[in-house]
């Protein structure tokens, strides 16, 4: 048997989003714990780090995510 490791999700760059509650994603990156996302109704969405510093107010889900690269 061959057992074939998903890629994605064991790159260092690469952060993988999951959806903890409505509006509310973690992001991982490299196993780790890289920064979390929430939306705040009909004002955007709010990215924090994984030390806590709040990185600002993004307009879209992409934005947002992009802010943790």
């Amino acid at each position: 048997m061959t057992i074939i490791a998903d890629q994605s999700q064991t790159k260092t760059d690469t952060t993988v989003w999951q959806p903890v509650q409505a509006g509310l994603w973690v992001g991982r990156r490299a196993g780790e714990f890289a920064g979390m996302i929430e939306q705040k109704w009909g004002e955007g969405y709010v990215v924090t780090t994984r030390l806590g510093k709040n990185l600002g107010r993004f307009d879209s889900m992409e934005e947002a995510q992009g802010a943790l690269r």
